[in-house]
C-alpha cells in the first residue's frame, strides 16, 4: 500500500470511528506499527489528525462507538475484506450499458476509503428495484446509491426516504420533485451536454440541426437543453427532430427521419443514445449521404461513438467522476464528521466534448 493509500485510509478510519490504533492498524493493513507510527506523525503535523499514546483521534469530533447509521448485521465480508470499514449497496438498472463505468468508479473510491460495494440490478423493473433495495438493508449496508428504473418512480422514492441509512442518487434528479426532494443526488448536467453539442455544431457553421433520440430517463433533459441552445444560439427552428420508438421498427423510423432531414436543410444531427447514433450514421452512408459532408452528427453517451464507420463526435457523460463523488457523499454521511450536520446536495457534473471525424462545417 503506497503512502497515499496508507494516509487516505487512516483518516477514512478516523472519520467513522473517530479513534485509530495503531498497533491494530499496521496488523490488519499487513505492514509495520512503525510504518503506521510515522504515518501518524506526518498527518498529526499537517494537522488531520490528533495524536494519543497508542495511535490517534480525529480532529474533527469526539471519537464514536461504531458506526452512525448501522441498522443492523453487517453484510459478509467478501473474501480478503475482513478489514472494511463499510458497505454500499448500488442499484442500476443495466449493468451492460453505460454503468459499468459509474460502478468502477463508485468501486475504486469505496475501496480506497476501507470500503466495498455490493451490486443489484433492477432491470428497469420498479418492483425488481424496490426488492433489491430491501434486500440490501436486510443485509446490513451502510449506505446505499441508487438510480432509479425511471424518473418518477414514486414508490422506490418513498421506500429511500424512510430508508435507516444514507441514499445518494446516482444520475437522477428530485429537485423539482415532490417526493424524495430532500435526498441528496450525484448527475451529469445533460442539458448541458445537449448545448455544448449545438454550441460546436453551430460553431462550424450549422444553422439547421435536428435531434433524434430513444425515449430514456435522459431524453427530457437533452430535449431541455436542444431547445435551450437553439434559441441562445439563434437556430432555424424548422429542423427535423423525432423520438425514436424502440417498440416499432428502428430502421424504418431512421430511414424516414434521414429523408426528412434531407427535405427540410438539416445539416447536422444530435443523436441519443450512443449506439443508436452508431446505427443512424450507418444507415446516412447506406442511403449515399456523405458524413460530415451531407450530415454532421453528434452523438451522446460516448460508449461506442468513437467504433463507428466514421469515428463520431460524442459528449461523453463525466460517468467515472459520478461514481467517485456518490461514493464520497454517501461515505461523508456515515462518517463521524457528518453527526454534526451538513446541507443536503443536489450535484450537477458538467460533461465533456470528444472531437473525432463526424462533424464539419456544412456544404
Amino acid at each position: 500500500m503506497e503512502l497515499s493509500q496508507r494516509h487516505e485510509r487512516i483518516l477514512a478510519e478516523l472519520r467513522i470511528h473517530g479513534s485509530l490504533s495503531a498497533a491494530d492498524f499496521a496488523e490488519r493493513m499487513g505492514i509495520s506499527t512503525m510504518t503506521v507510527r510515522r504515518d501518524l506523525r506526518e498527518l498529526g503535523e499537517q494537522g488531520r489528525l490528533r495524536r494519543v499514546h497508542g495511535g490517534a483521534v480525529s480532529v474533527d469530533t469526539q471519537p464514536t462507538t461504531g458506526m452512525p447509521h448501522r441498522p443492523g448485521a453487517r453484510p459478509a465480508p467478501a473474501p480478503g475484506a475482513a478489514d472494511t470499514l463499510f458497505t454500499f449497496g448500488f442499484v442500476v438498472p443495466d449493468p451492460s450499458y453505460y454503468f459499468p463505468t459509474i460502478v468502477a468508479g463508485a468501486v475504486e473510491r469505496a475501496q480506497s476509503l476501507g470500503g466495498r460495494i455490493v451490486l443489484g440490478v433492477s432491470r428497469y423493473d420498479p418492483d425488481r428495484e424496490r426488492d433489491q433495495i430491501e434486500r440490501l438493508l436486510v443485509g446490513g449496508v451502510d449506505g446505499l446509491l441508487v438510480t432509479t428504473s425511471i424518473l418518477d418512480a414514486h414508490p422506490t422514492l418513498e421506500l429511500l426516504e424512510r430508508s435507516p441509512v444514507p441514499v445518494v442518487l446516482v444520475e437522477r434528479s428530485v429537485a423539482e420533485s415532490a417526493i424524495g426532494d430532500g435526498l441528496e443526488f450525484v448527475r451529469t448536467d445533460h442539458a448541458a451536454g445537449a448545448v455544448m453539442a449545438l454550441r460546436h455544431l453551430a460553431g462550424l457553421g450549422h444553422e439547421r440541426i435536428g435531434m433524434a433520440a430513444f425515449d430514456t430517463p435522459t431524453t427530457p433533459s437533452l430535449r431541455l437543453g436542444f431547445e435551450r441552445a437553439v434559441r441562445q444560439l439563434g437556430l432555424r427552428e424548422d429542423a427535423s427532430t423525432a423520438i425514436i420508438d424502440d417498440q416499432q421498427g428502428v430502421g424504418e423510423q431512421t430511414r424516414r427521419y434521414l429523408e426528412a432531414c434531407v427535405a427540410s436543410g438539416t445539416t447536422a444531427v444530435f443523436l441519443h443514445s450512443d449506439h443508436y447514433a452508431v446505427e443512424f450514421a450507418d444507415a446516412a452512408l447506406d442511403l449515399g449521404l456523405s458524413i460530415p459532408g451531407d450530415l454532421s452528427i453528434v452523438a451522446y453517451d460516448d460508449e461506442v461513438a468513437g467504433l463507428a464507420r466514421v469515428p463520431l463526435t460524442a459528449v461523453a457523460p463525466p460517468k467515472r467522476d459520478i461514481g467517485r463523488f456518490a461514493a464520497t457523499m454517501c461515505f461523508e454521511r456515515i462518517s463521524a464528521a457528518a453527526q454534526t450536520g451538513f446541507a443536503a446536495r443536489h450535484t450537477s457534473l458538467r460533461p465533456s466534448l470528444s472531437l473525432r471525424e463526424s462533424t464539419a462545417p456544412p456544404r
